[in-house]
């Protein structure tokens, strides 16, 4: 069952593309929950999950994995990547070891401007 949606859009050279970003309610998996993720990039759509020994752990998980992916993509290396404007950012978070990577009002909410 679908979670939530969310949309960025990134800048092309074709215009601006979408890319959906889908969460699942966690599923129960063995002694686990997974919870799955799609997101649509304009080459196509990455399927994964994370996994949490509960339904809430299981969506934070995932929800910092998506923020992981995004951060990480050539499409906020490029900064082509957006969410709404004039938000910088996209609105997931990043695991601790990670938040040096945020941006703009991102790195601003997580007090690290």
């Amino acid at each position: 069952m679908l979670v939530g949606t969310r949309i960025l859009t990134v800048d092309t050279d074709e215009g601006p593309k979408p890319v959906e970003i889908r969460l699942y309610l966690p599923e129960p998996y063995d002694t686990v929950w997974h919870a799955r993720y799609e997101i649509d990039w304009p080459e196509g759509t990455v399927r994964s999950h994370a996994v949490g020994n509960d339904t809430i752990a299981a969506l934070h998980a995932a929800i910092e994995k998506i923020g992981s992916e995004l951060h990480m993509s050539r499409y906020h290396h490029d900064r082509t990547l957006w969410w709404v404007k004039p938000w910088v950012g996209y609105g997931f978070p990043l695991p601790k070891g990670a938040r040096d990577l945020l941006i703009g009002h991102d790195q601003q909410f997580y007090g690290l401007d």
